[in-house]
């Protein structure tokens, strides 16, 4: 998708109704290829939805947390929006054995949603997402007959409630909030999709799309790691769902998770001072008195050791310095992105 954000100019993106249009105007030609190869991929957690424009920010910031790609799509329920006329070519002839002749075939077409300004600006929020590969969102295509009057709008073949490519494309369909499993092909997907839409998340909560997306593309290598993460521990929850005590089991995940986060928020803030006072340039008074209050040990090691005592600060500096570099690494593990969802969402 990177072409088509690089080509969008100024006035373009001023403007979320051109921008959801220019979507739809270029993705038609890579359309079908994009939806052979989500049908051909082998990945367990390449999934397609459809949801109604309302839940997407909803759908995209959970779907994103357990899926390696996601289809977003609409019902096929809404206003169409002309986006050009496509050209096509067929030959025919009138008798067995004859001269074949070559006959163009003009026809508008259009796309189907209820609310284009909504897709637009969902577009341009989740930018970094869509250019990462993450995520693409599949238009409900329709097609009319060229050269009347009120063309696409009148001859279009009337879209029904699903939308109008393969179900093989769309995996569920997202009704406030759950998903329906449509296809039972993907075992693994159903068991991490499902779920993720209902369970609360509270480092998500107030944050908004764009922020979100930015995030998640700055932290990527943190993000694949609390992706796997949420994957084991959804997978690891009952087989039955829809069973009476699938709530229970939910809620158990969802303490879990919040659990872990406030102790690793916890360490963040402690290694988030040390590597302050580092930069900082701060004197070996002060520099000491952090280092015994994060981690007594390495103050009484370097401490223990006559020839750091000879050296003074210049003994002193390397010990604090190798413990900052260390907690500053292990910050980068999966809870890094969690930490900066959690940040950005209480601004």
């Amino acid at each position: 998708m990177n072409e088509f954000y690089d080509s969008l100019l100024e006035p373009e993106r001023a403007s979320v109704k051109d921008v959801a249009l220019e979507y739809g105007r270029h993705l038609d030609s890579y359309y079908y290829g994009l939806l052979r190869a989500k049908a051909a991929s082998t990945s367990p957690y390449y999934v397609g939805l459809s949801s109604e424009m309302g839940s997407f920010t909803h759908v995209t910031q959970r779907v994103v947390l357990v899926a390696d790609t996601m289809l977003l799509s609409e019902h096929g329920v809404g206003a169409v929006h002309e986006l050009g006329e496509r050209s096509r070519f067929s030959s025919f002839s009138a008798l067995p054995g004859e001269m074949s002749y070559e006959v163009t075939r003009t026809e508008l077409y259009g796309m189907v949603t209820k609310d284009l300004v909504a897709l637009g600006r969902w577009l341009l929020d989740a930018e970094p997402l869509l250019r990462s590969g993450l995520v693409w969102y599949g238009p409900v295509f329709t097609e009319g007959s060229s050269g009347q009057d009120d063309g696409v709008k009148k001859h279009h073949k009337p879209p029904g409630s699903l939308p109008s490519f393969s179900d093989q494309s769309i995996d569920f369909v997202v009704e406030h909030g759950r998903a329906v499993d449509l296809s039972g092909a993907k075992p693994l997907a159903s068991r991490v999709v499902r779920p993720i839409l209902e369970i609360d998340l509270p480092f998500i909560n107030g944050l908004s799309l764009s922020d979100f997306a930015q995030v998640t593309r700055e932290e990527f290598d943190s993000y694949t790691q609390y992706r796997d993460f949420m994957r084991s521990r959804l997978l690891e929850l009952d087989d039955a769902l829809e069973a009476v005590d699938s709530q229970v089991a939910l809620e158990r995940v969802a303490l879990s998770i919040r659990d872990e986060l406030n102790a690793a928020t916890a360490q963040m803030g402690s290694a988030a001072r040390t590597r302050a006072l580092t930069r900082s340039g701060a004197v070996l008074g002060s520099t000491s008195a952090v280092l015994a209050a994060v981690r007594p040990e390495a103050l009484q090691g370097a401490l223990a050791t006559g020839a750091t005592l000879a050296a003074g600060a210049t003994g002193l500096w390397p010990t604090i310095q190798a413990f900052a570099d260390s907690r500053s690494k292990r910050t980068h593990g999966k809870w890094h992105y969690v930490w900066v969802l959690q940040r950005k969402a209480a601004r």
